[in-house]
């Protein structure tokens, strides 16, 4: 038995199939972790077939499919070969056929909605507060706030003080 459990981190899986691709992209896009090839959902070994097949084709695959290189190994654990993954954390989100994947827990998580953009937004080193929105209208604008910021902005920007159109304030300081 491996000294390991199923985690976060740690995925086991008795053979190869395309669909761990999503595990792939789940750990690259999280903390990065480990797949475990040929080794049963307790950790015992049982043995990975054609592992010389898998070690050629698996990086190629990970790095067309996913555009990263996890580190992969061949070791021995009872006798039996099973095949390591090693995933590093990517810093620049990761997709599987255009899906973006985390791990919460041991399980496999498909990003949607409201988590999907704040994942994007986080991986673009950049605040939401940062990104323009180009359909929004002149009404959203809050004038009040406006005044404010100009008040506490005028050591950093002097010009604030002068400038009393708002719109041509504004296009000053982006």
């Amino acid at each position: 038995m491996l000294n390991k459990k199923e985690s976060q981190v740690t995925e086991f899986k008795t053979a190869w199939r395309d669909e761990y691709l999503k595990v792939i992209c789940a750990f690259a896009n999280t903390d990065g972790g480990e797949l475990t090839l040929g080794v049963d959902d307790k950790g015992n070994p049982v043995g990975v077939k054609n592992s010389k097949k898998l070690l050629e084709n698996l990086p190629n695959k990970f790095r067309d499919v996913l555009g990263i290189i996890p580190k992969i190994k061949l070791e021995k654990k009872k006798g039996k070969e099973i095949i390591l993954i090693k995933v590093e954390y990517s810093y620049v989100p990761i997709s599987y056929q255009g899906r973006f994947y985390i791990r919460s827990g041991s399980t496999v998580q498909e990003l949607k909605g409201k988590e999907l953009t704040k994942f994007l937004i986080s991986k673009s080193s950049k605040d939401w507060e940062e990104y323009i929105e180009e359909k929004s209208p002149i009404d959203d604008i809050n004038f009040e706030t406006v005044e404010k910021f100009k008040e506490i902005a005028v050591k950093r920007l002097p010009f604030v003080k002068e400038e009393k159109i708002i719109l041509k304030f504004l296009k000053n300081c982006i």
